[in-house]
């Protein structure tokens, strides 16, 4: 047993050392990365921690190690999510989750190292069902969100990748944590090594559009004859029937107006426009079109919300966001300036 855990875990720490080095040598700097090195810094410190005594680091070092392995599962949440999640950022709500698991387990932490003395009986449960919650939630978000992904690699990428990284951390979770909880360290290793292996996988053909820690301008094609045709298509339904003020509009309902598969006119819209994701497309005419409202003078009485709801958007936060993107400034300042 000794051998297959040094086994795994040594191995797993040279491929998050490797994933480091090449995601340094070939992707820019963003909140992605930092999430990644974050990321791969608590898994290092994980399988280092949890070694058995044999191989074990001196205890000081060992105690501190187990203090940063705390941030793993936070981490990997947060990473999915700015991967993979349109137009991602850090809220309130997600640092309230990231620091209440954190601080949790933190808890569990000073226990083990008995520099605290007890912790009520549910808070095991406690931990653990804050971290399935966690889990289940990346696994929801990522995969559903893939209906709007125009980029075909990224939409397989959310799919294989998320669905390995959130088994692996569910059997950490109940395997080492509930069921085998005596063998907890080494089986945590044995769970967190799939993981592992196809992330590193996963950078070993690393393309940022794919991996989507940029997002790149796609390439304008030229169009073919079936392709002007398509596209003569899709500008009457979105400017003349105006199917963008349907704010349930998705892209395999306007594939069937279209009589097209929804994998073409994904294909066709990102090769023909600058957008990567289904949303940003149909924002570009709902923007467009407020503009055009926000100008008119007999619909200066109207709120800003009106016209953000009347034009296809659910509610008034993603509209300022979608404006600022596309204007550079607020609706309001654009209402004034015009």
């Amino acid at each position: 047993m000794l051998f297959i855990d040094a086994f795994f875990r040594f191995t797993g720490i040279g491929l998050l050392v490797l994933i480091v080095i090449l995601a340094i040598r070939d992707l820019s700097w963003s909140r992605r990365l930092a999430l990644l090195l974050l990321t791969n810094t608590s898994l290092v410190f994980h399988f280092l921690a949890t070694a058995p005594a044999p191989i074990a680091l001196p205890t000081d070092i060992g105690s501190l190690l187990r203090l940063g392995n705390i941030l793993m599962l936070p981490s990997v949440w947060l990473l999915l999510l700015s991967l993979f999640q349109k137009d991602f950022r850090i809220t309130y709500w997600h640092i309230t989750a990231y620091l209440t698991l954190s601080l949790a387990m933190l808890a569990e932490r000073f226990v083990f190292l008995g520099w605290l003395q007890d912790l009520p009986d549910f808070w095991a449960v406690l931990v653990n069902l804050i971290s399935l919650l966690m889990v289940a939630h990346m696994l929801a978000t990522i995969v559903l969100g893939r209906h709007d992904d125009l980029l075909e690699k990224r939409r397989q990428s959310r799919l294989y990748v998320t669905l390995v990284i959130c088994l692996c951390a569910t059997l950490t979770i109940v395997l080492g944590s509930i069921v085998l909880h005596e063998y907890q360290d080494s089986v945590s290793i044995l769970s967190l090594w799939p993981a592992i292996l196809c992330m590193a996988l996963w950078i070993f053909h690393i393309n940022p559009q794919s991996f989507a820690f940029a997002e790149p301008v796609p390439e304008i094609k030229e169009m073919s004859v079936k392709d002007q045709q398509l596209f003569d298509q899709l500008q009457e339904i979105m400017t003349e029937q105006k199917a963008y003020l349907d704010s349930k509009l998705t892209i395999d309902a306007l594939a069937k107006r279209l009589a097209v598969s929804d994998s073409r006119l994904r294909n066709f819209i990102q090769q023909h426009s600058q957008c990567t994701n289904f949303s940003s497309y149909l924002n570009t005419f709902r923007i467009q079109a407020v503009q055009r409202a926000l100008k008119d003078p007999e619909k200066e009485h109207l709120p800003i919300l009106t016209l953000a709801l009347d034009h296809g958007f659910n509610s008034l936060p993603p509209f300022n966001r979608a404006f600022k993107k596309h204007t550079g400034m607020t609706p309001s300042q654009y209402r004034t300036l015009y």
